[in-house]
């Protein structure tokens, strides 16, 4: 069941009013109750308040189904966090635009406090997907949260890679909370909600358009100590995202690519213009002048037992991915052996295979 309190909260983000202007009606009122309870001349003598402030606000009280937002809410799973709670993120609202209210599936934790964001591009390459999923694995594995966008590319190698490491990990939309963008993610998100949360700021049904994706690109930023931008060309919203980070006085870090590959512009630019070049997870907790001793370690995950055929193929298989045929010929097996033996690997989490028929080590 929802609060007096919490459905308040949903008829003023249902008025459109700025996430600035929804603060400044609660801190200037006392809750967001009193600020529906307030009679028009009280409302008309808050700074910046003009009529077609208070005409949202009194539209949003007379149209807002609040018998259908709170079954919207227990269906999906999703309770309201508002700045004035102590579930609210400490970080994000030390943010001057940090939203007045977050739709939240799954938990948010003070352990979250210890969190970086990954991001990058959707068309990552092989190279960019696998150092995104070893650096969300390897921070994870040291108590940290991993934070991003649930975009396809570089987001979901963030988080895969977080699960992966055995931590949590966040994941900020551009959607309403009953919105899955992209639809192929939902069980990405599922998984993301029961090890960390789902997270938005937009109201239910909203769709996603290329307005959101910029302003989601803040609260990414905000929540975190530092943004890891891993693959960006010169022009994408991972650098926004990094521009939120910097503005915000976060650490920005990023990792070197090809200096070949468009993908890799991005991100040369930030460390030309002092971004920290980051290549392993030390590099950022470093950067974030963390003492490593200082940060937990989550034990490896022990290796599974292999049959001799598999140590042979798994032995032979590195950071950078290999053809089958180079595969054989290092291993030493016909390709049928290989197949097969690769096929098992990945079951295992051993083996991770990309587009093109490629193959690399993950653990």
């Amino acid at each position: 069941m929802l609060s007096e309190e919490a459905e308040a909260w949903l008829i003023l983000n249902n008025s459109g009013l700025a996430p600035e202007r929804q603060r400044l009606l609660v801190d200037s009122l006392g809750s967001a109750q009193a600020v529906l309870a307030a009679d028009d001349q009280a409302l008309r003598e808050i700074p910046g308040m003009v009529p077609q402030h208070l005409q949202r606000l009194r539209q949003a009280q007379r149209e807002t189904d609040l018998a259908r937002l709170r079954n919207l809410c227990l269906e999906t799973g999703v309770h309201l966090v508002s700045y004035a709670d102590a579930e609210y993120p400490r970080l994000l609202a030390q943010v001057p635009e940090a939203p007045p209210l977050l739709f939240v599936q799954g938990q948010l934790t003070r352990d979250d406090e210890l969190a970086v964001a990954m991001v990058g591009t959707r068309k990552a390459t092989p190279y960019g997907l696998k150092a995104a999923r070893r650096l969300a694995r390897d921070l994870a594995q040291r108590g940290f949260t991993i934070i991003s966008g649930m975009a396809l590319g570089i987001d979901a190698e963030a988080h895969e890679g977080a699960l992966e490491g055995g931590g949590r990990s966040l994941a900020v939309m551009a959607t309403g909370a009953d919105v899955t963008y992209p639809p192929e993610h939902r069980d990405l998100r599922r998984r993301l909600a029961e090890a960390g949360a789902v997270i938005t700021e937009l109201a239910f049904g909203t769709k996603p358009t290329r307005f959101a994706f910029p302003s989601r690109n803040r609260i990414i930023a905000g929540m975190a100590l530092g943004v890891v931008v891993v693959e960006a060309p010169a022009k994408s919203g991972a650098l926004i995202t990094a521009e939120h980070a910097a503005d915000q006085g976060r650490e920005v870090f990023a990792v070197p690519g090809s200096i070949d590959s468009p993908n890799s512009r991005g991100c040369h630019q930030l460390i030309k213009e002092g971004a920290h070049l980051a290549e392993v997870a030390e590099d950022v907790v470093e950067g974030l002048g963390i003492m490593l001793a200082t940060v937990p370690t989550r034990p490896e995950r022990p290796r599974p037992e292999l049959s001799q055929e598999e140590t042979r193929v798994y032995d032979t298989l590195g950071p950078q991915p290999l053809r089958v045929d180079q595969i054989v010929e290092a291993a030493g097996l016909d390709a049928a052996r290989v197949n097969a033996t690769l096929m098992l690997l990945e079951v295992k989490g051993l083996a991770r295979r990309f587009a093109g028929g490629t193959f690399c080590r993950i653990q």
